[in-house]
């Protein structure tokens, strides 16, 4: 469960600004029985770090004092809220067992792939460290819904106008039948389309000066990307990609290409579960244009090695230390 993408959704009900798919991606989480801790915790969230005392929650009804009323009446309604969505995690909760409603979860290692076909006849390829939710028990009411953490290259099979939506953080890739990829590492979604048709709604877009909840569609044609932080509110959209420009792992190469070497350290933390130390700002800062074979950690790590003219010195278990040999 994508605690980060719950919390959001979490907010915006508090606020009364959900979308209609966000309320059914709301409700598709409810029914996973490892919410309930979130809940609670979010509860508790509400009571401790609300501004208002105890002494204000026990105050007179009568007191003619406005504002302190109607702040006692905003904690009671933010209390109330929270405590209708735990009930209704707990309906869910009670009908998913009943009607054998099933969440399946697939998790990739460290330095690992894997390829899943879907019981809708999609075809999943899951990049290392990353993670899928799959709900079985879709229909043409709910839509096919997965919520992706890491990177993931879909091929999506058409389902009579049954759409597919695959949500992370930033965003809610929606389509019908098509192939696509989608990164959600380094706090931000990037989407590649490489056949078909998608439409991206981005979560929280400010695209409205002060206002934070307006949110923008992008429909996306073969061969764009767009990149997105919800967070930084940053969004940049490309033509021209393909594969190997914009999802080389799936075809058994790392491009580097148009990075610079500190983010190349960072993408191999998320791949191969390594930590780096460099202190030779010059060299994080060096631009890439390089590719190598997706291999295991030791043959990458050579690999640069070589093509870079520099050393990682390992300090401790996956902890290097990297120098340039230049020096």
């Amino acid at each position: 469960m994508n605690n980060q993408r719950f919390n959001y959704l979490l907010e915006k009900y508090k606020k009364g600004s959900l979308s209609q798919a966000e309320y059914k991606e709301l409700i598709w989480i409810l029914g996973d029985h490892n919410i309930e801790k979130d809940l609670n915790e979010r509860l508790n969230f509400y009571w401790k770090n609300d501004p208002v005392s105890t002494e204000t929650v026990e105050m007179d009804l009568n007191d003619v004092q406005p504002v302190k009323r109607r702040r006692f009446f905003q904690l009671v309604g933010i209390a109330a809220s929270s405590l209708i969505l735990l009930g209704l995690f707990y309906f869910m909760w009670g009908m998913r067992t009943t009607w054998g409603q099933k969440e399946i979860v697939y998790k990739t290692g460290f330095g690992k792939r894997l390829e899943v076909k879907l019981d809708d006849g999609s075809v999943v390829t899951l990049n290392a460290s990353s993670t899928l939710h799959w709900m079985e028990d879709w229909n043409k009411a709910t839509g096919r819904q997965v919520t992706l953490e890491g990177e993931a290259f879909f091929k999506i099979k058409k389902q009579n106008g049954i759409p597919f939506t695959v949500h992370t953080n930033d965003v809610a890739v929606e389509v019908l039948g098509t192939s696509f990829n989608v990164d959600c590492r380094e706090e931000k979604t990037r989407v590649y389309l490489d056949e078909g048709r998608v439409n991206l709604k981005l979560n929280e877009y400010k695209n409205v000066p002060g206002d934070r909840n307006s949110i923008q569609e992008i429909i996306m044609n073969p061969g764009e990307q767009v990149s997105y932080s919800a967070r930084k509110n940053t969004i940049e959209k490309s033509k021209g990609q393909t594969m190997i420009t914009a999802a080389a792992w799936k075809e058994n190469v790392l491009n580097f290409k148009n990075m610079k070497f500190g983010e190349v350290l960072n993408l191999l933390r998320d791949i191969y579960g390594q930590s780096f130390e460099c202190s030779d700002q010059k060299l994080l800062i060096t631009p890439m244009y390089l590719g190598v074979p997706y291999s295991n950690w030791e043959a990458v790590r050579q690999a640069l090695e070589l093509s870079l003219n520099i050393r990682f010195e390992e300090r401790a278990p996956q902890h290097y230390v990297v120098r340039s040999d230049k020096n």
